[in-house]
């Protein structure tokens, strides 16, 4: 009877802890699961070797979820290969993700109008390629991820600017605005 009398004490006890009162804050028990220091990306950190704080590089052989890598290289030949898995594709919602991409990324260097006349053009000290001019026309579309992914001359890689799973809209948006540049 005593330890019934305990259990129901316990219980109702546990129980009226879960009010869901919102309003109250947590109740914290152990502290540095709640306030952890943050550590910011270009922080100095004299605990790691190369004494970098928050920019650390992933552990070896390991890679994101979702992740395919890119089976090409600096293989820019083997790349004219790679088949767009959404050619021909210019739904509208896949050339807003693919437009979003491309003004956020390319047009300061390439332009609005792929004429090569970015933001930066007249501060940069070579031309920017245009592209809409008939070399680029003639790429393949796994030439033109290529670049994007890997860079190409003074260029550098936009693999880390542009997620994988977004790189085929830049380039169907690339090939959009292409077929109905505007001269």
């Amino acid at each position: 009877m005593k330890t019934n009398l305990l259990m129901i004490a316990a219980l109702s006890l546990g129980l009226s802890a879960c009010t869901g009162r919102s309003s109250q804050p947590n109740i914290e028990l152990i502290q540095d699961m709640m306030e952890q220091p943050a550590v910011k990306a270009q922080e100095y950190d004299s605990f790691f070797e190369d004494k970098a704080g928050g920019a650390r590089v992933p552990p070896e052989n390991t890679q994101p979820v979702g992740f395919e890598p890119y089976p090409y290289g600096t293989d820019a030949v083997a790349a004219k290969a790679n088949r767009n898995p959404l050619a021909g594709d210019m739904d509208p919602e896949t050339l807003m993700v693919g437009q979003k991409y491309y003004q956020t990324q390319c047009a300061v260097c390439h332009g609005v109008h792929l004429n090569g006349d970015g933001t930066v053009a007249a501060k940069y000290p070579l031309k920017i390629p245009a592209l809409n001019s008939d070399k680029i026309k003639g790429w393949t579309d796994g030439e033109i991820y290529h670049v994007i992914t890997q860079g190409q001359g003074v260029m550098g890689a936009y693999k880390s600017h542009i997620p994988q799973a977004y790189r085929w809209q830049v380039v169907n948006y690339i090939r959009y605005l292409q077929k109905n540049e505007k001269k």
